[in-house]
């Protein structure tokens, strides 16, 4: 194993799930519902836990009190947005408020995308040190986004976001810090409607 791929191990990458959007296209709760069995929003936590981030932290918002239990067991740091429908931007400020201070960066994951795996954060990891780069994001649909890795130097961008202005704003402000990896077929897939759920169990 190489000197630098030993430091790069040793890095404190710190993972954000966010979980606190109204689920207004499903009509009920989307991430109490189980992909492969498990809820939504516990496979996403799982997948986080599983991989190289050393702390995960979960925002919850709208749906709260039904998503907490379904964490249970889960070594995970819960907070919560009180006020969600002010847009995602707030979540992802919450959301980097939580983690150490001792984190070098963090990895930026929504729950409904049930689909990406502890091999797929892993990456955006390992490319983001072998590479020197300080935005490593997701490339699927014709367009870049969660998951996405941001070195600390980036936080306090990300802690000035504002409405619905996310992650990929601060992803398009830096076009030479970052790069984007295309995700594998199904990876990004993100679950909106009750059509998106029956079409996986097709």
């Amino acid at each position: 194993m190489s000197a630098s791929h030993t430091a790069s191990r040793s890095e404190f990458i710190s993972a954000i799930v966010l979980a606190a959007g109204g689920s207004t296209r499903m009509g009920r709760p989307k991430l109490a519902m189980p992909v492969a069995g498990t809820p939504m929003v516990r496979r996403a936590a799982q997948a986080a836990l599983q991989s190289r981030c050393r702390e995960v932290v979960v925002v919850l918002g709208t749906h709260a009190d039904v998503y907490r239990p379904l964490l249970d067991s889960l070594p995970v740091r819960v907070v919560e947005n009180p006020d969600p429908t002010e847009g995602m931007g707030s979540s992802i400020r919450i959301g980097v408020e939580a983690v150490s201070a001792d984190a070098d960066g963090l990895v930026l994951m929504l729950a409904d995308q049930p689909f990406v795996t502890p091999e797929v954060i892993d990456h955006l990891i390992h490319v983001a040190h072998s590479d020197r780069r300080r935005i490593v994001a997701s490339a699927y649909a014709g367009t870049v986004g969660p998951p996405a890795y941001f070195d600390r130097a980036l936080f306090l961008e990300l802690l000035t976001l504002e409405g619905d202005r996310g992650a990929r704003s601060v992803i398009e402000a830096y076009p030479k810090e970052g790069v984007a990896l295309a995700l594998p077929e199904g990876i990004a897939v993100d679950i909106d409607t009750g059509e998106d759920l029956r079409l996986l169990d097709a």
